[in-house]
């Protein structure tokens, strides 16, 4: 008989445990309703507990709702500091049962930190807990982050040794270039720490990274040093990261693997034209200018001959071409692509006194390449055929036409023949009236000839097209983070530009970026008064950009004053 009741005896014990077990897990998944106050929770995990002690979940989360209580009643004294110390309690009881658990680790921590601010007795010291808790999970964590984010704001209280921990576990966090995570660090360090140094030391050798910081402190009007520094190294890195994408284009190229080739060769002109020369304002020279404008140079050339490659003619649809040609390349780099257009035969050959002019968009081109390659005479001659030719033009080819008249032109200036450039240049506007690249080479025609007469009235022509001195912009509000991008028209003076702006609240300055042709030449503060500096405006258009990175502004106008140049 005993032998058949010790076995029921202990089917009926493991059917008990089970139902402990499965009614403990039922209470659990109650207690966890995120909806159920405190109290309630408490109730629930409790009857839990009762039931089956031995699941750490159940003390984890009767741990977390001793805890809110405790938070819920910070001005009850009694009821406050009795909640925290079951949530203590609680959290112990958890990691006996399982000593590895982060998230245990770091809500004990969090409790004894809370503790530590009310002067209540604690039984372990909260940063221990932290440590435990960071090192048990991975760096890519928000445990982990959350650690260092704690430790960050109690930064003055921490000793070296907890600080050098502190620093381990924000730089880490950081790694992930995780913008989100960045601009809590960031605010946490302004409010408790405000020391540049240590974001140094944690920020990630990265130009997104490096950009938000910039942006943190421009919009919270901190060190403008800093910021501008922190956007030179930026700059740096994309440099580099450009001078990459180019090596990996021409192995790309060689494999002819043709469009991943124009992909890295646009990838890399994007990063450099992402650099806004923030190393000139910050006075440091991490990326060498002339290093610059040999890459870019080298993109613009690789990416021209890499398409012309892919379509096996000149036909310039995405302009690469024209952004080539208008790159100011050096005579080896002009001669390499010279080269590779001839050994695919497509310069053709050049008019003659049989054939003199059939294909303007070429000749135009070829015109492009002899300028920039001082093939002065070469030009000439063709434009002594274009006089002894009777030549129709189809409103299709004008636009050509009028490139070869002015390079004919401005040929002959530089051969000093000033009365047969004038009448190229004149020839040009009578084809395209507004052409202002003609207008002023007929204005340098008159400089040189000393018609003070007919110089005034060019002049007057080229102010016309220019626009006026002076731009209203209406008060026109820049939101904080806009851009206002304005096209300007310049006859190649030199010049002064004024912007005025202001704050929208007078109470609270705002930073102002300007941008010339994509370059930083002025930054400030919008309550200081207007942006003046001296502006290299090329001959024709300009682009120029007004950011409100502090905060809103209010734009009143931009005028220009040109210094006339000497001799003219």
């Amino acid at each position: 008989m005993k032998t058949k009741i010790l076995p029921l005896a202990g089917l009926a014990a493991l059917v008990a445990l089970q139902g402990a077990i499965a009614w403990n897990g039922r209470l659990l998944w109650k207690g966890q309703d995120a909806a159920s106050a405190p109290g309630e929770k408490i109730r629930v995990l409790g009857r839990a507990e009762a039931v089956f002690p031995w699941n750490e979940e159940v003390a984890f989360e009767l741990g977390k709702a001793h805890f809110e209580r405790g938070s819920d009643a910070l001005s009850e004294p009694a009821e406050r500091d009795r909640s925290f110390g079951l949530a203590v309690e609680a959290f112990l009881r958890s990691l006996r049962l399982d000593p590895g658990r982060a998230a245990v680790h770091f809500h004990l921590a969090q409790t004894l930190l809370y503790m530590s601010y009310l002067s209540l007795p604690a039984p372990l010291p909260y940063f221990e807990e932290y440590k435990r808790a960071a090192r048990l999970t991975g760096h890519n964590t928000q445990i982990f982050f959350d650690v260092g984010k704690v430790l960050l704001g109690r930064w003055p209280d921490l000793s070296r040794e907890e600080r050098e921990f502190a620093v381990d576990i924000l730089s880490r966090s950081l790694s992930g270039r995780n913008e989100g995570r960045l601009g809590e660090i960031l605010e946490t360090w302004r409010i408790e720490v405000l020391d540049y140094s240590l974001v140094g030391r944690i920020l990630p050798e990265d130009a997104a990274s490096l950009r938000t910081y910039a942006r943190f402190l421009g919009e919270r009007a901190l060190s403008r040093e800093e910021r501008q520094a922190a956007l030179a190294r930026a700059e740096r890195l994309e440099f580099l990261r450009a001078a990459g994408e180019l090596d990996e284009g021409r192995r790309d190229a060689e494999a002819f693997r043709l469009p991943e080739a124009s992909a890295r060769y646009r990838t890399a002109l994007a990063a450099l034209g992402g650099i806004r020369r923030y190393q000139a304002l910050a006075g440091l020279e991490l990326v060498d200018p002339a290093e610059f404008d040999r890459l870019r140079r080298s993109a613009l050339r690789l990416l021209a001959m890499n398409r012309v490659e892919e379509t096996r003619s000149l036909v310039d649809e995405d302009g690469a071409i024209a952004a080539y040609l208008a790159s100011g390349d050096d005579f080896t780099g002009l001669g390499e692509f010279e080269r590779f257009l001839k050994e695919r035969g497509l310069l053709g050959e050049g008019p003659t006194a049989a054939a003199p002019f059939k294909d303007f968009p070429t000749l135009a081109f070829r015109m492009a390449l002899d300028f920039q390659m001082n093939r002065y005479r070469d030009i000439v001659r063709v434009g002594d055929l274009l006089a002894s030719s009777s030549v129709v033009v189809a409103p299709s080819g004008r636009p050509s036409y009028v490139r070869i008249l002015r390079f004919i032109g401005e040929a002959d200036l530089k051969l000093d023949y000033i009365y047969e450039a004038e009448r190229y240049f004149r020839m040009a506007l009578g084809v395209e009236p507004e052409s202002l690249e003609a207008l002023l080479g007929l204005e340098r025609c008159y400089g040189r000839l000393s018609d003070e007469a007919k110089a005034a009235e060019v002049r007057r022509e080229i102010d016309r097209l220019i626009g006026p001195a002076a731009i209203d912009l209406g008060g026109k509000r820049l939101g904080k983070g806009e851009i206002l991008a304005l096209d300007l028209a310049a006859d190649g003076r030199p010049a002064t530009l004024r912007i005025g702006f202001a704050p929208e609240r007078p109470e609270g300055g705002s930073l102002v970026a300007v941008f010339l042709n994509g370059q930083v030449v002025w930054e400030g503060d919008a309550a200081a008064g207007p942006a003046v500096f001296p502006a290299s405006l090329p001959a024709g258009r300009s682009s120029l950009e007004i950011e409100a990175v502090g905060g809103a502004v209010v734009l009143l106008s931009v005028t220009r004053e040109s210094t006339p140049l000497s001799g003219w």
